[in-house]
C-alpha cells in the first residue's frame, strides 16, 4: 500500500518522477487538488512552495511533479510533451508525457485518501507549454480547469505550420479543434513579461513569428484560437487573464492562478 502523505510539505518518488506535495492542515478527503507544472529549471519543489501559503489558507492539496533533465531532456521530452524526438520524428502515443500526469494524480489521490476524481492544473513557462499542448492533443477528462501561464512559444491551432509551433504533421480534425476551443483553459499572462532579450525565450523563426516576447505571444495564441473558433462556428470558452505588474515569475503568478482556478 502506498505511503500516506503527511501534513505540510513532503516528496516521494514515483517511477522517474519526484512528486512534491503540500498537504494543508485543513485537508479533507473532499478538498480540491492542484497539480503544479514547473518551468525549464525542473524545480518542482520550489513550485510547490510557491503555492504552500495559498494551500494552507484555502485547503487544497498541492501536487508538483518534477521531471528531471536526465529523464526528460529539454525541450522535446518536456515542453513538447515527448510527442517528437530530437530529430523531429513522431513518437508513439504511449511515450507521450501527458498520461504520466494522470498517473501521478491517481497515485497522489490514493496516498492522500482523497475522494476527488478531478483536479486543477497550473503550468508556468515550459510547464505552460506542456499544459497547453496537453489541452490540444491529449486532454485528460479528470482535469477541472487548466491555467497555462507565460509560455515562451505555442502550438498555434492552425494548419500550415509544423509541430511544435502549429498542427501540421499530426492528424487534427476540425472536430478535434472544436473540442479544444470548448475546454476550460485559461491563458494567464504577466503584463511585464516583455523582455525580447530574455536568455530563455525561444528564438526559432516560427516562435519569433508569434511575437517579440511572451506577453505578445500569449495574446496572439488566445486571439488565434478565438479566430479559428469563429471560422468553425463553434463556441470558444477559453479565458485570457492578465496579471498586472508581473514579469516572468512562477512565484508571482501563484495567487493569480489560484483566483483564476476558483480554488
Amino acid at each position: 500500500m502506498a505511503e500516506k502523505i503527511p501534513p505540510g510539505s513532503s516528496a516521494y518518488e514515483f517511477g522517474d518522477v519526484t512528486v512534491n506535495l503540500h498537504r494543508p492542515a485543513s485537508f479533507t478527503p473532499n478538498s480540491p487538488i492542484l497539480m503544479v507544472i514547473h518551468g525549464r529549471n525542473r524545480n518542482g519543489d520550489e513550485y510547490r512552495d510557491y503555492f504552500a501559503a495559498e494551500s494552507e489558507a484555502r485547503g487544497f492539496l498541492v501536487v508538483a511533479p518534477n521531471f528531471s533533465e536526465a529523464h526528460y531532456p529539454h525541450p522535446e521530452a518536456y515542453n513538447y510533451g515527448r510527442m517528437i524526438d530530437r530529430s523531429g520524428a513522431w513518437q508513439p502515443r504511449k511515450r507521450w508525457i501527458f498520461p504520466i500526469l494522470q498517473d501521478v494524480f491517481r497515485d497522489a489521490r490514493e496516498r492522500a485518501g482523497s475522494r476527488r476524481d478531478r483536479f486543477f492544473v497550473f503550468g508556468h513557462s515550459a510547464g505552460s507549454q506542456l499544459v497547453h499542448r496537453m489541452a490540444t492533443f491529449h486532454w485528460l477528462d479528470s482535469i477541472e480547469r487548466a491555467v497555462a501561464a507565460n509560455a515562451g512559444s505555442y502550438t498555434m491551432p492552425v494548419r500550415g505550420v509544423p509541430y511544435p509551433f502549429g498542427i501540421d504533421g499530426i492528424d487534427v480534425s476540425d472536430d478535434h479543434l472544436r473540442e479544444l476551443f470548448a475546454r476550460p483553459l485559461v491563458i494567464l499572462l504577466g503584463d511585464k513579461d516583455v523582455d525580447p532579450d530574455d536568455a530563455h525565450l525561444p528564438r526559432e523563426p516560427e516562435a519569433m513569428a508569434q511575437g517579440a516576447h511572451r506577453f505578445a505571444r500569449g495574446q496572439r495564441y488566445f486571439e488565434t484560437g478565438k479566430k479559428e473558433a469563429q471560422r468553425l462556428h463553434t463556441p470558444f470558452t477559453w479565458r485570457l487573464a492578465i496579471a498586472p505588474g508581473v514579469a516572468h515569475s512562477g512565484k508571482d503568478m501563484a495567487s493569480f492562478a489560484v483566483k483564476e482556478l476558483g480554488l
